[in-house]
């Protein structure tokens, strides 16, 4: 009898471990991804703006199309879009651990190659960024805009 007591506390004890791991697993792999890096970027692409650092600023953008191909047209561009504040409240497309994991089994890059990274404050305003071949995040466009 003691003998089955304690191999049936050891199956509860095992089976309650699993549970909770599998439980673990199952909540990390919904968690959203937060694009990290991608968000640093767009910050500190921003604070180079506001700052009034164009040389800088350009050198985290893709160097062509919206954002214009030196710095002085991307202070031109910038000079339409005064509002330039703000706190960093979302990325897009959204994406998961358990997204990143697929794409990891699949032999996919596990990154997107596009981020939205929002910001609003005074206003709202949208950063757009690309990853490169090189594995680094570059702004091609921002603006800000109606909700």
């Amino acid at each position: 009898m003691n003998v089955r007591l304690k191999f049936g506390a050891r199956a509860l004890f095992g089976c309650l471990a699993l549970a909770s791991a599998i439980t673990g697993f199952f909540v990390w792999a919904k968690a959203e991804y937060g694009q990290a890096e991608a968000v640093s970027v767009a910050e500190t692409f921003l604070f180079r703006l506001r700052s009034g650092d164009y040389e800088n600023a350009f050198e985290l953008t893709t160097k062509n199309g919206y954002v214009g191909k030196t710095p002085a047209d991307l202070q031109q561009f910038t000079q339409r879009h005064t509002c330039l504040s703000g706190r960093f409240v979302w990325s897009s497309p959204p994406q998961t651990n358990g997204n990143r994991l697929r794409r990891l089994i699949r032999g996919q890059s596990i990154d997107m190659d596009e981020v939205r990274v929002e910001f609003e404050g005074a206003c709202l305003l949208g950063v757009s960024l690309r990853r490169t071949s090189d594995n680094r995040w570059l702004v091609y466009y921002f603006a800000s805009h109606a909700g």
